[in-house]
């Protein structure tokens, strides 16, 4: 199942796994990162196809179609 393209410029937000934290980018950043470190308990997160996919799942209420 693809990534939706409608959600390539619109911010979404995924909490780190390990403190909660928020992390806000456009959906084309989700797109293409695997990983990062979290900005607030600098733990490294991994981000696999599946989380992108439910990442992109519960934002598809922020598309016009």
């Amino acid at each position: 199942m693809p990534l939706s393209r409608a959600l390539r410029s619109v911010l979404l937000t995924m909490p780190c796994p390990h403190c909660g934290h928020r992390l806000v980018k456009k959906g084309s950043w989700f797109q293409t990162v695997s990983h990062f470190r979290c900005g607030a308990c600098h733990q490294g997160v991994r981000v696999p196809y599946e989380e992108k996919l439910k990442l992109f799942h519960d934002h598809a209420h922020l598309t016009d179609g």
